[in-house]
């Protein structure tokens, strides 16, 4: 019989002090790719909406999709999925730790710059037409994981890495830019 001990493990700071963020687009929608399969072949399309009822909850981040290696993000703490027109976008921080400055220093230097994803289709959230010799995904049901890799199935996604200053930069951007916004509808309310 299996037996399972669960222990409670913390960090004293969840969100990691690491200046290291990783952007990218592991899912693009409305894009054909060749997918190389043991049993053949064949174009993948994942649908506009494919992800609209997805499960996004609990998502990490790999290099490589070695799932034996610790994670460099996890959603919803270090790293944050939106669901956009585009597809599914993504924005990790990273810790300050080797695996995740090496995978951020090959981002940054351009020799990696691709993503993939692991995924559950729900069921009925796919086609196969066997003229076209493709298989169309309409409803994603999780996303398992996203992961930084050399040769990305779909060309399209991508990644890039950004500085922590570059992040704080934008917030302060936004901010000042949500204020202004805030002030001139409070004068139209006053006058």
């Amino acid at each position: 019989m299996k037996e399972i001990r669960i222990a409670e493990l913390r960090a004293e700071d969840p969100a990691g002090s690491g200046s290291f963020y990783l952007v990218g687009m592991p899912i693009v929608y409305d894009t054909p790719t060749t997918i190389n399969d043991p049993a053949g072949e064949y174009i993948e399309v994942i649908r506009r909406g494919a992800l609209d009822s997805a499960d996004l909850s609990d998502v990490r981040l790999f290099y490589g999709h070695d799932v034996t290696k610790v994670p460099l993000a996890r959603t919803p703490r270090t790293m944050q999925l939106e669901i956009i027109p585009a597809g599914l976008q993504m924005r990790a921080a990273l810790a300050d730790t080797a695996d995740a400055k090496t995978v951020y220093e090959a981002v940054k230097r351009g020799d990696l710059s691709g993503m993939s994803f692991a995924f559950k289709v729900a069921p009925g959230g796919d086609q196969y037409d066997p003229a076209t010799n493709t298989r169309t995904i309409t409803k994603i049901e999780k996303v398992m994981e996203c992961s930084v890799v050399a040769f990305p199935a779909y060309p399209t996604a991508s990644v890039e890495a950004r500085s922590a200053r570059q992040a704080g930069r934008k917030r302060l951007e936004d901010t000042r830019a949500a204020k202004l916004l805030i002030n001139q509808i409070l004068k139209v309310r006053l006058l």
